[in-house]
């Protein structure tokens, strides 16, 4: 299994109670490394809060751009080309890991899943990985995908494309859908651990993305999408939602250049 050298960046925008009761809580608990993990903030009054929030629990604090698709762009020319990132929202809670369709434990080890997200691409020749988007195993399989399935934005790995793919629309909203169908049209590879799922809270975990008309921005940014790629992506009614909902349209890897 390869060990790539990777690094762990999580943006951030007011919400540094939240960060630090959740995902640097959880990396801390998988005993991730400080100096591995990367905090992106959007200025530098939000840097001086979580400076002082935070203190030593993380290696760096970064002054980036407001919007999570603008700081995840930069995100992508802070680093160099290739370098391994393992992306993750601010309030990430928990992984589970599927033992069969009625039971789904606590991952044992982050650091060998996120090694053999990075061993995967490395042997179906892709560039972005991820994990099952719903914590029900139930739904999730003892398997690896790397045809066109949907990652989510809350947890995801790759090796930074540098500005050969920079999400267009809005200022975080269907970023996650932007990023697989991107990451897709450029690799005709998309890498997804199908028996590990994520614990997090869409649309729920106040601050972020919450802040202001999100409804509106999420009907602007969907109606932007569905022009753009109409043979990827469809509106998706069935989802129980305020917000416009998308469904992914099914590809094979025969397209490959």
């Amino acid at each position: 299994m390869t060990k790539a050298d990777w690094v762990v960046v999580v943006p951030s925008y007011n919400r540094v109670e939240i960060l630090k009761e959740k995902t640097l809580a959880l990396l801390k608990d998988y005993n991730i490394p400080k100096d591995k993990i990367y905090i992106f903030v959007a200025n530098e009054e939000q840097k001086k809060l979580y400076d002082e929030g935070i203190g030593s629990d993380v290696g760096h604090v970064i002054v980036g751009v407001k919007g999570l698709v603008p700081v995840r762009n930069f995100i992508f020319d802070y680093f160099p080309k290739g370098q391994a990132i393992v992306s993750f929202d601010d309030d990430v809670k928990g992984f589970l890991k599927m033992v069969n369709p009625k039971k789904a434990v606590k991952l044992d080890s982050l650091k060998e899943m996120i090694n053999r997200g990075f061993a995967e691409c490395d042997k179906a020749g892709g560039k972005f990985w991820g994990v099952y988007p719903v914590a029900n195993p139930f739904f999730m399989k003892h398997s690896v995908s790397t045809d066109f399935k949907f990652v989510i934005g809350s947890f995801w790995g790759c090796y930074n494309p540098g500005k050969e793919i920079q999400t267009p629309y809005g200022t975080g909203e269907k970023e996650d859908y932007q990023r697989t169908i991107l990451f897709w049209e450029r690799d005709h590879v998309i890498v997804r651990l199908n028996d590990v799922a994520i614990q997090t809270g869409t649309y729920k975990t106040p601050g972020g993305l919450q802040e202001g008309d999100r409804l509106e921005r999420e009907k602007k940014t969907v109606d932007s999408m569905l022009k753009k790629w109409p043979e990827y992506i469809k509106p998706n009614p069935s989802r129980k939602s305020k917000f416009p909902e998308l469904r992914l349209i099914r590809q094979t890897r025969k397209n490959k250049k």
